[in-house]
């Protein structure tokens, strides 16, 4: 069943804490100018309407793996 009407947002728009992301999802890509696309979303829990949300964290262009990896490192946190 699609819910087509409108309801407040389950969660405000505001940094994650690492207790409550679920899980991350990474996205590399190579680009036509030898760049590397790096892409990080964090994917929460909401626990007043059973759902998962996804809130990117970056996007960046990059000019290297090592730098890439250097992104999720900062942007990453683990307990």
């Amino acid at each position: 069943m699609l819910d087509m009407s409108g309801r407040p947002i389950a969660a405000p728009a505001s940094p994650l804490s690492p207790i409550n992301v679920e899980f991350y999802k990474i996205e590399l890509a190579r680009l036509q100018d030898g760049n590397i696309f790096v892409g990080l979303t964090a994917t929460s829990f909401d626990e007043q309407e059973p759902q998962l949300l996804d809130q990117e964290i970056t996007t960046e262009r990059v000019a290297t793996i090592d730098d890439a990896l250097a992104l999720i490192r900062a942007s990453v946190a683990f307990n």
